[in-house]
């Protein structure tokens, strides 16, 4: 099983189009490129066993240094070989054979031994163009001035050994004349890089990126338009906002006052910052008894201000009026004071950090290191570590440079002593903190780094403190958020074997049991979802059916018939488990999962996703069984799946891998 691996598996079988690769010589059929997040073309295996599309691997080695092999984005080895998909080499395509050759050439630069220092030198005017381009490249941090150091070093002694004598060297020595060559070589075509830069951003203009105004600014335009149009206050307030908002302006942080009516100062949740700051200020190094009692009030009036229906609006507004950098600055005094009140700073900062420029602000402020030691003091208060883990949850999100911050910090270390020494049902925030590390949701990186994270989480033993929360089942409150967590570490085939070794398969099996007993929905597909997750082990899959997992599944789909999400929760796990097994597909029919596929898409035909994973599961049934076929179609599944088809077009192609594999000839149709 692969990493990141969203959509749900399918068997192989047939021909044309939307057939999926098979094989130990394929990648995985419901992976994708982890680069362009595309499915797979031309697809090739990394030495480390990820698969990638060649143009795009080849394409991230050009942007990569010059002179080594491009490390792999999801695991950061070094790619040595590229290994592409064996059907490949039986195309004719000339774009393919094109790309196919580069491959060749990649694995021949980087082989090793003499063969490879043979192709190297034979490739040498390649390794120079390559280099001189990256030396033009401002945003390189290899300026390769030792690379070019040595050449010129090589480039004198072959001089030296000829009988050529033209250049004049001085004093200097010919050793000399070319180091220093080199040296003003490389800081030209810098400068030459940088100078490309500024020509092409003057060519390009302005960046395209969000204007945003100043409640100064802001206040000016306002009164402009009473001054100098005569307007009411009112109407000038609603004008300055249209004309602002139609230019593109965020205004989002701007304290909207009707002059007159209110000012800025009138605004409570301003009020309650300016207070907290001169508090702040006439504090040394701690806070008298009398100031704590009224800093305990203006952070729950915060509190009330950005956690209500109009939270983000107001958390805005004091992030845009430094209401961080304030908090950040009050938690560093207050370590080593009063808990209650700390304990109301870091709900507030939970609150404060709510998109990208408020968890910037925080991580340049000191923020993730300021939270980590706290959360190290802090380490047997359980409100203090429940509203810690609030804010690395907060901060984290959407910010993978916050979540490296953390990474360095070893909070994974803390997590797994907190995870081993407390009760943890108080502490549901630290699930979350998991979670939102382990997840890529920042839309600016294109490699994210959570996988390697993940994998790191796994090795010290996360894994297996998060599959002892399960073993208390659904009398525990943080079963929920410990399954949610769990699924964001099992990223490979190898935690997910280490979560049933430790029990989870049992464990998770019987939640899902005592889900459908209690009625509880939210357990139930909480729990199919790590377990579907955990189905994409083949040693899994064994574990699952020889304990009854395939009937259970059954039962709670008979159980929550009512409820879509989990319909499809249970045939994502049933299509998993049918994958490649015969056997499993078998056992499927037997325990009704054809009846539960053709009754879900009856019940709920506007539900896409519960269809298309209806389809999934069909075609898994069938690909390898066809004494399925006949029952399926016998009971009109035909007819759905076609309506599914021409009502959804995210079926389209699921639907017609499904018609094609219960042998039907217009499938295409």
């Amino acid at each position: 099983m692969e990493e990141n691996a969203s959509n749900p598996v399918v068997e192989v079988s047939g021909e044309g189009k939307g057939e999926s690769i098979e094989g130990k010589d394929g990648p995985p059929v419901d992976d994708c490129c982890p680069i362009c997040f595309g499915d797979f073309t031309i697809p090739c295996k990394a030495n480390c066993g990820h698969w990638y599309c060649a143009n795009c691997i080849l394409q991230f080695w050009n942007y990569s240094s010059a002179s080594k092999p491009c490390k792999c984005p999801m695991c950061s080895r070094y790619i040595n070989r590229l290994t592409p998909e064996s059907s490949l080499s039986l195309q004719q395509e000339q774009e393919v054979a094109e790309v196919l050759k580069k491959v060749v050439r990649y694995n021949l630069l980087f082989v090793g031994g003499a063969r490879g220092l043979v192709q190297k030198v034979y490739e040498l005017p390649f390794f120079m163009k390559r280099i001189f381009v990256a030396m033009m490249d401002p945003d390189t941090e290899d300026s390769y001035l030792q690379e070019m150091r040595i050449f010129a070093m090589a480039l004198s002694v072959l001089y030296a050994a000829t009988p050529f004598d033209f250049i004049p060297t001085g004093s200097l020595g010919i050793v000399r004349v070319f180091d220093y060559a080199a040296i003003t070589l490389v800081l030209i075509l810098r400068l030459i890089g940088i100078y490309r830069r500024r020509r092409l951003t003057q060519r390009m203009g302005p960046p395209n990126t969000v204007r945003t105004i100043s409640q100064e600014a802001f206040d000016e335009v306002v009164k402009e338009n009473m001054e100098d149009l005569g307007m009411e206050p009112t109407e000038a307030l609603q004008d300055a906002i249209q004309t602002l908002s139609l230019q593109g302006v965020d205004l989002s942080g701007i304290v909207k006052c009707v002059p007159g009516e209110s000012s800025l100062k009138d605004n409570p949740l301003i009020q309650s910052l300016e207070r907290l700051k001169q508090l702040d200020l006439n504090s040394k190094d701690k806070f008298s008894d009398e100031d704590l009692n009224e800093m305990m009030g203006l952070f729950d009036k915060l509190i009330e201000l950005c956690g209500g229906n109009e939270g983000s609006v107001n958390a805005a507004v004091a992030t845009k009026n430094g209401g961080v950098e304030l908090v950040c600055s009050i938690c560093y005094k207050m370590r080593c004071g009063s808990k209650r009140v700390l304990d109301s700073c870091l709900k507030t900062m939970a609150l404060l950090v709510h998109d990208v420029q408020s968890t910037e602000t925080f991580r340049t402020g000191g923020g993730p290191k300021l939270l980590v030691n706290i959360l190290i003091d802090g380490n047997e208060d359980p409100e203090i570590l429940n509203s810690g883990f609030a804010v690395v949850a907060a901060s984290a999100t959407g910010n993978e440079v916050v979540k490296e911050s953390y990474m360095e910090l070893k909070i994974d270390e803390l997590i797994l002593e907190i995870l081993s020494r407390q009760r943890n049902d108080s502490i549901q925030s630290l699930y979350d903190a998991i979670r939102v590390l382990l997840t890529p949701d920042d839309d600016q990186v294109v490699a994210s780094q959570v996988y390697g994270y993940a994998r790191r989480f796994a090795k010290i033993g996360i894994a297996r403190a998060l599959v002892h929360s399960l073993h208390a089942g659904l009398s525990s409150p943080s079963l929920i958020s410990a399954s949610i967590a769990l699924k964001a570490v099992a990223v490979n085939d190898e935690i997910c074997k280490s979560v049933a070794e430790n029990g989870g398969i049992d464990a998770l099996l019987r939640c899902i049991d005592d889900s459908g007993l209690q009625g509880n929905k939210t357990v139930a597909r909480i729990c199919c979802s790590l377990l579907s997750k955990l189905a994409g082990s083949d040693s899994n899959k064994s574990a699952i059916i020889e304990n009854g997992g395939m009937d259970k599944l059954i039962v709670v789909s008979a159980r929550f018939s009512d409820d879509a999400s989990v319909l499809q929760e249970v045939m994502s796990i049933i299509t998993v488990l049918s994958l490649r097994s015969p056997e499993n597909a078998a056992r499927a029919m037997e325990a009704g999962s054809g009846d539960l596929a053709i009754q879900a898409m009856l019940k709920f035909p506007n539900a896409q996703q519960l269809q298309r994973s209806s389809c999934f599961m069909i075609r898994n049934l069938v690909a390898r069984n066809p004494e399925n076929r006949k029952l399926l179609l016998s009971n009109g599944v035909e007819k759905l799946i076609r309506q599914a088809k021409e009502n959804h077009e995210i079926c389209k192609d699921a639907a017609t891998d499904a018609l094609r594999d219960l042998g039907l000839d217009d499938y295409n149709k």
